[in-house]
């Protein structure tokens, strides 16, 4: 217990409820590595899953508001490498509830920790001087980029650019015409609609065992 009141008091960011999410998180984290070395069943494993599928809903969504309100200048930088982490985290359990023994537990235990480490301990940690510091407070430069500037300029520009023809309502025809821009554009937008059509369709087995890769036999 001493540890984990040392790991809380060094890594947290100033707000209770997120705080408390990092601290859920790092116990999880433990647990799974507790479960690994005596003999993990499935049954901790797929506990272990649904926790944090629920965890990259709740604590994402809470972070990203607090992002917005304090005018965090790197938001889309920071939501994007969620919408990754939740891709990943989806993969896994689409993977699972397919073919269970395509998980390494190791691997997997691996991909945990460094995700403790980079997201919390590095990327999360940059957020303390807007929460709780010198630039708590919005400023307009902030504002700015997150309504304007794109997520990855060189990516889009990179990126091959397919052409594709679907049939819609005439009523939706401007919906999907400013839905096509903004994921043309790669604007913050963007990813809200990849999250929300994600959701809507789930994910087929190839895209899942493609981003799971890292964490598969």
């Amino acid at each position: 217990m001493m540890f984990e009141n040392e790991w809380f008091e060094k890594y947290k960011i100033g707000v209770a409820l997120i705080d408390a999410d990092h601290l859920n998180l790092f116990k999880e984290v433990e647990r799974f590595n507790q479960h690994l070395q005596s003999g993990m069943s499935t049954e901790e494993l797929g506990k272990s899953l649904s926790f944090l599928d629920k965890y990259v809903g709740a604590h994402f969504a809470r972070e990203e508001i607090l992002m917005r309100e304090k005018g965090y200048p790197d938001y889309t930088q920071h939501k994007s490498l969620h919408l990754h982490l939740k891709k990943v985290v989806f993969a896994v359990r689409r993977v699972f509830e397919t073919d269970i023994e395509k998980v390494d537990k190791v691997k997997l235990n691996q991909f945990l920790h460094d995700w403790l480490v980079e997201h919390i301990l590095r990327v999360d940690t940059e957020l303390v001087p807007y929460v709780n510091g010198p630039y708590g407070s919005k400023n307009s430069y902030a504002n700015e980029r997150l309504q304007f500037e794109p997520l990855n300029e060189e990516v889009t520009l990179d990126e091959e650019m397919v052409e594709i023809t679907v049939k819609v309502p005439k009523s939706k025809q401007k919906v999907i015409e400013r839905c096509a821009f903004a994921l043309m554009q790669n604007t913050p937008e963007a990813q809200d609609l990849e999250e929300i059509a994600l959701a809507a369709t789930g994910m087929t087995i190839e895209e899942a065992l493609e981003l799971a890769g890292a964490v598969l036999y």
